[in-house]
């Protein structure tokens, strides 16, 4: 109650503000409440395995204050994003510990969770946004997070069609003060702990589409430079490193090139984005680790009257296990793009866990990383829907999952395929209703390194959701 009263306070403090630097500011609101009630037969994919059932939401508020024009303060917080009836408050005292006292992930989200605020500007012939604002956007969102947000620098300049960007975000910077590592805390021991990327960019839009060109560098300096020089179990786990080299300090560099197109053609349509990625992580001991890897994604999709259909396609490299110095994953699928009700889904991973997880078989295969990403997979989708009214949607599709590549001593590389249908009803314009059902048929993947008698089993979901927009 306490952190609810803070929170509500600093959004009066900020309309306050607001209203002292200008007669009348026009002060916008806009937000989601998110309910979503799931049953998942077997997420671990295996013979007499576990169900689970539960609900869960979250509500999200943005506020848009313009002060005056040219001048723009937004700012956002998530509230209530949990199971229905789990513990939110109490239990370990320690931001490092791994569960709450009762039991539950201590990653589970507090009261309020404000994560960003920052100011919007004209100025040099264009815009800036400066502050804790949505980063990792770019092209067709099959790549996007929309569910975390990075303090950076943007500018935009518009010129005529085109638009042209420079950007400068900071992700992470080791603190060893306040709340303990990656928290906002001061670390004396040293500097060059951040984790910086910059982008440059160019969009060109025209009536029925666009297509954009960016280019990313990505140094990432924040490995856990603990005092004493990186002691056993100090440093984090480098990206797309060595796992094993959990106590050595590292600096990892990446670059990036990622054109994208959305072109609407009458009753066709297509978009597609590309990702190439290049790097190195750099060991104070050790082999240093090459990265090269590259991802695409296509949907073209075909519209006749009520009824359209289409085909996704994503291609996103795997690591080969046979080469120890080098690392060829392509860069991840994002959180706010969700193929299927049950592979790739966020709000699936996050609440019922990931594919497999669990499931005691050899090798622990997991087909979903953390937060619904997809990794090191090939997908074909084929879908259809028809719009039987204006309020009434009906969506089908099917998706043939493999691996690109395979761990060692693994049997197959046969994730399995999916078959979901769903519909929604808008109950009013920023009212809508969901209830679906996916059936996931588990492919040998989830054999691991078992032998070929492990017994496996197909898992289904059955959900529904209420969604409120404004």
């Amino acid at each position: 109650m306490k952190k609810l009263f803070i929170g509500f306070l600093a959004v009066g403090l900020i309309m306050s503000f607001a209203m002292t630097a200008s007669a009348q500011p026009n002060i916008k609101a806009s937000g989601q409440l998110y309910m979503l009630g799931s049953y998942s037969d077997n997420q671990r994919v295996i013979d007499d395995g576990p169900s689970r059932a539960n609900v869960a939401n979250r509500m999200r508020i943005q506020f848009e204050i313009q002060v005056q024009e040219g001048l723009k303060l937004t700012t956002r917080f998530d509230a209530l994003e949990r199971v229905w009836g789990e513990q939110h408050v109490g239990g370990a005292p320690n931001p490092g510990s791994v569960t709450w006292s009762g039991g539950q992930p201590v990653s589970t989200e507090q009261n309020i969770s404000w994560e960003r605020a920052y100011v919007t500007f004209n100025a040099l012939y264009g815009v800036f946004d400066v502050g804790y604002q949505q980063s990792r956007v770019w092209g067709t969102c099959a790549f996007c997070d929309d569910y975390d947000s990075d303090a950076g620098v943007h500018y935009r300049y518009m010129m005529g069609p085109w638009t042209f960007g420079l950007e400068w975000e900071q992700r992470a910077d080791t603190g060893f003060s306040g709340e303990g590592s990656g928290k906002g805390g001061t670390y004396l021991g040293g500097s060059d702990n951040d984790h910086s990327v910059y982008h440059i960019y160019g969009i060109y839009r025209w009536a029925t589409g666009q297509a954009g060109l960016r280019y990313e560098f990505d140094r990432d300096a924040n490995g856990g430079k603990f005092g004493g020089g990186g002691a056993a179990g100090a440093t984090r786990v480098a990206p797309y490193g060595t796992p094993g080299l959990t106590s050595v300090e590292w600096t990892s560099q990446f670059s990036e090139l990622a054109p994208y197109v959305q072109w609407t053609m009458g009753p066709f349509s297509i978009e597609a984005e590309f990702r190439y990625i290049w790097g190195t992580t750099e060991y104070n001991a050790g082999e240093d680790i090459d990265r090269k890897g590259w991802s695409l994604y296509l949907n073209p999709k075909y519209t006749m009257g009520a009824f359209y259909g289409g085909l996704e396609f994503a291609y996103i490299t795997g690591d080969d296990p046979n080469t120890t110095d080098k690392n060829e994953s392509g860069v991840a699928g994002g959180q706010a793009w969700d193929p299927m009700l049950i592979y790739g889904n966020y709000w699936n991973t996050k609440y019922q866990g990931a594919i497999g997880s669990g499931n005691g078989v050899g090798g622990s295969p997991v087909l979903n990383g953390g937060g619904g990403i997809e990794t090191n997979v090939m997908m074909f989708k084929p879908y259809v829907g028809w719009k039987i009214n204006p309020q009434l949607e009906l969506v089908a599709q099917y998706a043939w999952l493999k691996a690109d590549e395979k761990p060692n001593g693994f049997e197959s590389d046969d994730y399995g395929n999916e078959f979901d249908i769903y519909a929604t009803y808008k109950i009013y314009n920023n009212l809508s209703y969901t209830v679906g059902f996916g059936y996931f048929w588990t492919g040998d993947y989830f054999k691991g390194t078992a032998s070929a008698t492990t017994s496996l089993d197909d898992t289904f979901l059955v959900m529904n959701a209420l969604n409120f927009a404004f």
